[in-house]
């Protein structure tokens, strides 16, 4: 075994130990104390992510990250079976079911990977990395402002939200927003060589943004939205200067001002679909282009018209389901297109498409409302696939086979409309990934024409 190997196995391990024995020293400390049960969730958040934030002066390759993050991985999968009560103390008390520390493990990995920037956007901006700040100030975000937005909500909130199971409250996510406002200008103006006009505008977006993920997240589900949806926002807002990010800034308050509107008398599960839908697509636009939201909305809006005309029982937040599925497409095809180089828009487009058809088939009662489902989508595929791309001989072969996918996926949501599929997005998002990851080949002449 080189020296190299053993110095990066002996930094896994003791970090991995450092670990186990914070969540046992918590746990313990809880029992002796009394302790509230989100305090002390919250005292190992916090612990954990500074620790977390020494990672780029500790670890040298993206690897030694995954490595230790997987571990980390069978850590907490111990705390909450053969060692709860030895590890788990202090991290499942609270009532509310809860996936964090596991999507906080992943995200590390991912940001760690991602720090010095991703290829869409290095190829966009053909800028320098920006340095460790992609990577810092998301972990520095969730784990002192999602902390400090907790502990005051559940001591002091009294204007109550609904998401899913539970409640969150305004006054957490006021905290959240102006913690993160603090900490996104210091970072901002000492890590990166952005003007402070710039810095100013970045750390509001920033601020705003993250505390509607925080406010829009449930079942933990914010350890993984917060930290990779500011990694989107900065990634591609950086070089946008004064103008363009004043531009940014001043869309996204009006965005928000409307979706409160639009929510203000909606029943809170409604609500929270608009809300997390809502910062899902503005991700997606950020760090695509706005064209790129068409398929997805074609798929969510197909969705909402299939429950209205057939207004009969859906499974508990049903709805939200459906948008962790297209969060998990989306990010599948960003993974791809930084392992491979390229870009991924083509099959992203083609893959949503087809989850719009299969969602239609899945509920439609006549096939003529699956095949204008089928049309409408391969129409919003082909605004980015064949009419932006100047009518050539590649996009109008791509989108033409395409077409072939879309009635695939089709087929099987009306294969299984009569079975009892209570949820069948994973089904039918995971084929529609397989579809659009099937036609990346013929995407490729796009690429270089």
């Amino acid at each position: 075994m080189s020296q190299d190997l053993a110095i990066s196995l002996a930094k896994i391990a003791g970090s991995v130990a450092l670990l186990a024995i914070v969540l046992w020293g918590v746990s313990r400390l809880a029992k002796m104390m009394r302790m509230d049960a989100e305090l002390s969730r919250k005292l190992i958040h916090i612990s954990l992510g500074v620790y977390c934030l020494t990672f780029p002066l500790v670890f040298e390759e993206a690897w030694e990250v995954g490595a230790t993050c997987a571990l980390a991985l069978v850590v907490f999968l111990a705390a909450r079976g053969v060692a709860a009560k030895s590890l788990g103390g202090g991290l499942h008390a609270v009532e509310r079911k809860s996936y964090g520390e596991l999507l906080f493990a992943v995200s590390v990995a991912l940001l760690f990977w991602l720090k010095d920037g991703h290829f869409v956007s290095i190829s966009m901006h053909e800028k320098a990395p920006p340095g460790p700040v992609l990577y810092v100030l998301p972990i520095l975000i969730l784990t002192l402002c999602d902390a400090a937005s907790a502990l005051v909500g559940s001591r002091y909130g009294r204007r109550k939200f609904q998401i899913e199971e539970g409640s969150k409250s305004i006054e957490g996510v006021v905290v959240f927003a102006v913690t993160a406002w603090l900490l996104s200008l210091i970072a901002i103006l000492l890590m990166t060589d952005i003007g402070r006009g710039e810095a100013v505008l970045l750390a509001f977006i920033t601020a705003v943004f993250g505390a509607l993920l925080e406010g829009a997240s449930w079942r933990g589900l914010d350890n993984l939205f917060i930290p990779l949806g500011l990694y989107f926002l900065m990634s591609n807002l950086l070089y946008l200067g004064v103008l363009g990010l004043a531009t940014i800034a001043g869309f996204f308050f009006l965005a928000l001002l409307a979706l409160l509107w639009v929510s203000r008398e909606r029943p809170g599960e409604e609500r929270h679909f608009l809300a997390a839908g809502a910062t899902l697509f503005f991700c997606i636009a950020i760090f695509a282009e706005p064209t790129s939201i068409i398929t997805p909305g074609i798929a969510v809006a197909t969705y909402v018209a299939a429950a209205a005309v057939r207004n009969g029982s859906r499974p508990a937040f049903d709805a939200l389901n459906l948008l962790i599925v297209i969060l998990a497409v989306a990010m599948l095809f960003f993974v791809v297109s930084h392992v491979m180089r390229m870009d991924t828009i083509f099959a992203f487009n083609l893959s949503f498409a087809a989850l719009a058809a299969g969602i239609s088939a899945r509920f439609a009662q006549k096939a003529w409302r699956v095949v204008l489902v089928v049309l409408i989508a391969w129409a919003g595929m082909s605004v980015r696939t064949y009419w932006s791309e100047a009518q050539s001989e590649p996009a109008l072969v791509f989108t033409l086979a395409g077409l072939g996918g879309i009635i695939a996926v089709a087929g099987a949501g009306w294969l299984i409309r009569h079975r009892d599929h209570d949820r069948p997005w994973m089904m039918l998002g995971a084929l529609s990934m397989v579809i659009g990851l099937a036609f990346i080949p013929l995407s490729i002449p796009l690429m270089l024409s």
